[in-house]
């Protein structure tokens, strides 16, 4: 499974990476207030200098995601990424999926729920070992990425720290070989408004939140954030290509209301970066 080795590189310099995908412009801080959202997102498209990333997702009479996709091209080369749910009987949680890159051979995963419906484990199938384990303790979200099985490869540690119901702080450890340890990689904070994440469904984010946001940013880049209620307003802390002062954001709305695009602002920031979204 040819996922990327990190999130903290690529959040700046696409700048739609991870959480910093869904911001707003008012003032930092948790937004408060339940916002709401009553349509299912179809697309997140990331524009960057002269590269697009596609987020797509299809989902069943249920409503369940039924299809997660990316596609990624600067004009030129392109690549797309394929993951497809399957359901047992009526179950409202996917018992496995498969993936696929670039129309290869599909690699079959198993998933696994803990008592209360959250995502506790990712196996892949196939000869990578690659496995996700993740863990809940208090107001964190452990996800614990293993690329060959064990830390003998690429493995990396990320804790999520969700604060009523938003994601507001992330960290990044990976293991260092050379002295066989972790190292931290990062550590970034974030704000909401009150406006609401086009990727937020209680059903998800209570389930497969945290899968969607390994598969997101371990592969592509793209949006991660199905977790946050309200969508993010600022970012800032320490990662590769942050700005001293962070990240903020402006956003637009349809004329219901919805998020329709966000613009990234800050010293650094390239012209013409935006990130755009639509609906069912």
């Amino acid at each position: 499974m040819p996922l990327r080795p990190s999130l903290l590189p690529y959040v700046l310099s696409c700048l739609i990476a991870a959480f910093v995908l869904s911001s707003c412009s008012h003032s930092g801080g948790s937004g408060g207030g339940n916002p709401v959202n009553n349509s299912y997102l179809a697309s997140v498209k990331n524009i960057g200098q002269g590269e697009t990333l596609t987020d797509s997702f299809k989902y069943d009479d249920s409503k369940r995601v039924a299809t997660y996709a990316q596609y990624a091209t600067n004009g030129t080369d392109s690549v797309h990424i394929m993951y497809n749910f399957h359901f047992s009987s009526n179950s409202t949680l996917p018992d496995s999926y498969t993936y696929n890159y670039n129309d290869g051979v599909d690699d079959p995963h198993t998933l696994s729920f803990d008592g209360q419906g959250r995502v506790i484990k990712d196996t892949s199938l196939s000869d990578s070992h690659f496995v996700t384990y993740y863990a809940y303790s208090g107001n964190y979200v452990i996800c614990r990425i293993f690329f060959a099985g064990d830390l003998n490869s690429d493995a990396f540690a990320d804790t999520l720290v969700v604060t009523d119901g938003n994601m507001t702080g992330q960290k990044v450890w990976g293991w260092d070989h050379g002295v066989g340890e972790w190292e931290d990689q990062g550590q970034v904070t974030y704000g909401h408004a009150a406006a609401a994440n086009p990727a937020y469904k209680a059903e998800i984010a209570n389930s497969v939140g945290p899968l969607l946001y390994v598969l997101s940013v371990y592969s592509l880049g793209g949006w991660a954030d199905y977790i946050s209620k309200g969508i993010i307003n600022k970012v800032g802390g320490r990662a590769d290509g942050l700005p001293p002062g962070g990240v903020t954001y402006s956003v637009s709305t349809d004329g219901t209301g919805r998020v329709s695009a966000i613009t990234p602002t800050g010293v650094g920031v390239p012209s013409g970066v935006r990130t755009e979204f639509t609906y069912y």
